[in-house]
């Protein structure tokens, strides 16, 4: 009798395949795969396939001839469809058996192929038999090697025979059982506590939050994590703190702090309380600490953008470690354990987009780690410095991801960590060799609210506002049609951020995109009101597309490595100006709505065009401004076909205005306590005709901070403003105990 030790995938008859489809079964009839019809489809094949021995026939050509229908003209080169879904899979794998880690049998896809590999969990309880060939008696006997052991040898595509199962049971020690990952709830007090960092012994957590009298200005606190002990370090009801990081000693906690729209400066405070002390002047919000507490990296501006600057605390010294180019700014920096390696995130003013990036400590070029996505942010280190941890993802829809630190791969979402996460801060490593893992979670919901302008009380604030096709989740402001009759916006209330539009009252309300990429904003309608400009994220690029508002079918206008948004299309239709960093750094350029060759309006910087109503005149926002609600942008103007640039007031926020008939209309306020009357925002209107700013009433509420990438639009005539407005931001703080 022979033992032999399975390990080939592609081993045309064995005697699991029973105990392999009734796993496919349970693993297709999951939550996680019932709504994904493509990934069922894909994962039903490949396991069929190799369970009928054709594994090693799993090419990309044959997935996409078989699973998508795609023709013999298939070019993987054009549509990586096959790719992409390969990595959704294991994704979605690595989720299912985060919840069902004893199912006796696991389904995996290795990165780099196509052929799934089938083990068992844990040591088979005695081997099984495999009828010997016909023409005679004898037979084998068949060991599964476990998951997680020390893998069988195969060469030349044999089997290694080991001789004996007692033999094989010898080499390979029994794996000590380790405990699951728990998460647990540390916080659920009312309203949002957010930016948690953990000690690093992984016991308390610093946070941020405003308390259960909620004045929207946030201070710093701690509380255990398996405890109720809660101590609350700053109490400042007329400052903001923003951000916090507890040293790798213990024994400090640095924290950014606001002064309405301005920064205040970093600080540190001792965990047992006292008065704070300030450190620096830089503006940046997010800080960390080097791995011996002396020095902290801050962001702070330079001419091309924010960069990341490493400041020693004792003696104020700061020394440059990134270089963005022009239009770009460096944020949420975090330095490996081992004190070599910065991770930051490299985010696109004008398009909002960002990807992650390595760079020596001890200085070099910076290296992008991942595609040009939606917001990254919040970057951490697993404790051995092997991976870095950060959250990916819009605003309800952010997840945690785990990158190998070294090689290509790209992240791959945490298993068991759920959807909706801001922040995540790791703890050292454990005395059983795991870590924990803190984040805020939380799904918030932000709606719009139509505002007739015109109508406002005795007092001055506005009193006609009305919610506008109200979802739990989050919509973005997009455009007016011409007319004013209808309105296009963002929501992910279908799952994902999509195009939807309806009449100005809210009724014929539909959904026009099924948009595949990451949609980022909703441009202007065309004069007929049968099309939209977008732009959106398609294979890690940016562009900008024009959408059918009835059948939803798009066609894309600009090509190219540049990142092209924020399309506004011109009253007589021939043109669709946009931003675009083409020329280096963002400018405001125009194409033909039909296509063909772009042309350059701006040299001096520029984004968000917006054209005035007689159509001679391009509005923009100059692009040396970050792209924060809280910035004081300068408004620009140049010809629309291009021509000397002129400064036209300073005062609008990016994504906080729009241009009427009558002149510019923004959003101004002093994000503090609101008014006896209504809130600490107020619509004004600067006149073309005099250069003045008058107020058209205060709103009843405050607009949002963060969190989307625009909070306002006006219809043509300035009657009708629709406005961003938080219905709900409740953010806990959670902590995934037993990381590995």
């Amino acid at each position: 009798m022979s033992t032999q030790v399975l390990r080939d995938p592609a081993f045309a008859a064995h005697p699991i395949d029973a105990d392999v489809r009734a796993q496919l079964q349970r693993i297709l009839s999951s939550d996680i795969f019932a709504r994904s019809d493509r990934l069922t489809a894909f994962l039903r094949f490949i396991v069929q396939q190799t369970l009928d021995g054709h594994g090693g026939a799993l090419k990309e050509q044959v997935l996409a001839l078989e699973v998508y229908g795609k023709g013999v003209d298939f070019n993987s080169a054009i549509d990586p469809i096959v790719r992409v879904d390969a990595r959704r899979l294991r994704d979605k794998l690595r989720e299912y058996y985060a919840s069902a880690g004893d199912d006796p049998i696991v389904i995996s896809v290795p990165k780099g192929s196509y052929t799934p590999l089938f083990e068992t969990n844990g040591v088979a309880s005695g081997p099984m038999e495999l009828p010997g060939p016909a023409s005679g008696n004898a037979r084998s006997e068949i060991v599964i090697a476990p998951r997680r052991r020390t893998p069988a040898l195969i060469a030349g595509g044999s089997i290694l025979v080991i001789a004996g199962a007692a033999v094989f049971f010898s080499v390979v020690p029994r794996l000590r059982s380790v405990p699951p990952m728990r998460i647990l709830t540390v916080t659920s007090f009312p309203g949002a506590e957010s930016a948690p960092s953990l000690s690093p012994d992984g016991n308390f957590v610093a946070f941020l939050w405003s308390g259960p009298a909620s004045a929207g200005m946030a201070d710093l606190w701690v509380k255990a994590v398996d405890g109720d002990a809660l101590r609350q370090l700053t109490d400042t009801p007329l400052l903001n703190e923003t951000w916090a990081a507890w040293s790798p000693d213990g024994k400090q906690i640095a924290f950014s702090r606001r002064d309405g729209a301005r920064s205040a400066g970093i600080f540190v405070v001792s965990p047992l309380g006292g008065t704070a002390r300030k450190v620096s002047d830089a503006f940046g919000t997010a800080s960390d600490w080097t791995p011996d507490s002396r020095s902290l990296l801050v962001g702070d501006g330079t001419p091309a953008g924010t960069a990341i600057f490493l400041q020693d605390l004792e003696t104020g010294v700061r020394r440059q470690l990134t270089w963005p180019p022009p239009g770009f700014n460096d944020r949420f920096p975090a330095v490996s354990p081992d004190g070599r390696t910065l991770a930051f995130v490299r985010l696109s003013a004008v398009a909002l987009q960002a990807a992650l990036f390595l760079a020596p400590m001890a200085g070099g070029d910076a290296a992008r780690r991942t595609d040009w996505s939606s917001a990254i942010g919040s970057v951490t280190w697993t404790p051995d410095g092997r991976d870095v941890l950060y959250t990916h993802g819009n605003t309800s829809g952010s997840r945690a991801f785990r990158l190998a630190a070294l090689g290509s791969e790209q992240g791959t979402p945490i298993p068991g960590i759920p959807i909706g996460v801001y922040k995540v801060s790791a703890s050292q490593a454990r005395v059983d060799q795991t870590f924990r893992l803190a984040f805020g979670y939380g799904q918030p919901d932000i709606g719009l609210r139509m505002i007739d302008v015109q109508r406002t009380s005795a007092n001055g604030v506005i009193s006609d506002v009305t919610a506008f096709v109200d979802s739990t989740r989050v919509e973005v402001p997009g455009r007016f049609s011409r007319d004013g009759t209808q309105v296009a916006f963002t929501s992910d209330r279908s799952g994902d951020p999509q195009v939807w539009v309806a009449n100005r009252d809210g009724a014929a309300l539909r959904r026009v995109t099924s948009f595949g990429g990451e949609l980022l904003n909703v441009g202007s309608w065309s004069p007929d009101g049968r099309s939209i400009a977008i732009d959106a994220v398609v294979a890690g690029n940016v562009d900008v597309y024009v959408v059918s508002v009835e059948s939803g079918g798009r066609k894309r206008l600009t090509s190219g490595p540049a990142r092209d948004s924020q399309p506004e299309w011109s009253s007589d239709g021939r043109w669709i100006y946009y931003a675009s960093t083409a020329s280096g750094r963002s400018e405001i350029w125009r194409i033909p709505a039909a296509g063909g060759v772009p042309m350059q309006l701006t040299f001096e910087g520029g984004y968000e065009p917006r054209e005035a109503s007689d159509g001679r005149t391009i509005y923009y926002i100059d692009a040396t401004n970050p792209n924060s609600f809280d910035t004081i942008a300068t408004i620009k103007q140049v010809p629309a076909a291009g021509g000397r640039e002129v400064t036209v007031f300073s005062g609008a926020a990016p994504g906080a205005w729009d241009v009427a008939d009558a002149g510019i209309i923004f959003v101004s306020g002093d994000p503090g306590p609101p008014s006896p009357h209504g809130g600490a925002d107020a619509l004004n209107i600067y006149s073309v005709a005099d250069r003045r700013v008058r107020r058209l009433g205060e709103l009843p509420f405050t607009v949002p901070r963060v969190g989307i990438p625009r909070v306002l639009m006006s219809s043509r005539d300035g009657r009708w403003v629709l406005v961003s407005h938080v219905d709900s931001w409740e953010r806990d703080i959670l902590v995934a105990d037993r990381v590995r």
